[in-house]
């Protein structure tokens, strides 16, 4: 298995240029060449990249393949699979995704928020032979299910649900002190804090 620079895998690339891609590559701009390429989807256009998100996310991932300079093992989501969904199930969909909206937006309101550290596995090897090389503990700001990184690390937000993540400890926003008395490496950074904080809220 070969690997461009230190972004991905050759059959990652391979999957991208088929549009089969990771979720966070979903954006207009993507969908509509897609639709381009493909008339029979043209009724979709009006679509949000959200709604496509949201179907990719649910309909499941079609193949993974290694990114990043720690060989991370990134599941990749077939356009052409989220176009069939809506196409053959739109309705149903639309349906789920405006409750997930509404759900979201209620929580928005209601969840505190938190700061957190997670001890999460590093994996290398090839796709064949995947192996744990390693762990990395990153604070950040937990919302909603996902800490967003503050402190150095591979992603810039974690899935808390996620496998890889063996260990979380949260502190409330004004126990930031006892945050650094149990983990004194992410000392001097409430103001990398407070510009996450920025960055998430306004």
């Amino acid at each position: 298995m070969g690997y461009i620079g230190t972004k991905r895998s050759e059959r990652s690339q391979d999957a991208i240029q088929d549009y089969e891609v990771p979720l966070n590559h979903f954006n207009k701009d993507l969908i509509q060449l897609f639709i381009d390429e493909k008339e029979v989807y043209d009724t979709l256009r009006t679509k949000t990249v959200r709604l496509w998100k949201f179907v990719a996310a649910r309909a499941g991932a079609t193949s993974w393949h290694h990114t990043g300079t720690y060989f991370n093992k990134t599941d990749h989501y077939s356009l052409e699979k989220v176009a069939d969904e809506l196409l053959q199930n739109g309705d149903e969909w639309e349906e789920q995704f405006k409750a997930y909206v509404k759900e979201e937006q209620e929580t928005a309101t209601s969840e505190p928020v938190f700061l957190s550290v997670i001890k999460v596995q590093i994996w290398g090897g090839s796709m064949k032979r995947p192996k744990l090389i390693g762990y990395e503990l990153v604070m950040g700001v937990k919302k909603e299910g996902w800490l967003h990184a503050v402190s150095k690390a591979t992603q810039t937000k974690y899935k808390l649900s996620a496998n890889k993540v063996e260990m979380q400890k949260h502190y409330s926003l004004d126990d930031y002190s006892a945050l650094t008395k149990d983990f004194p490496e992410f000392k001097a950074q409430k103001r990398a804090i407070n510009k996450k904080m920025k960055e998430m809220y306004n």
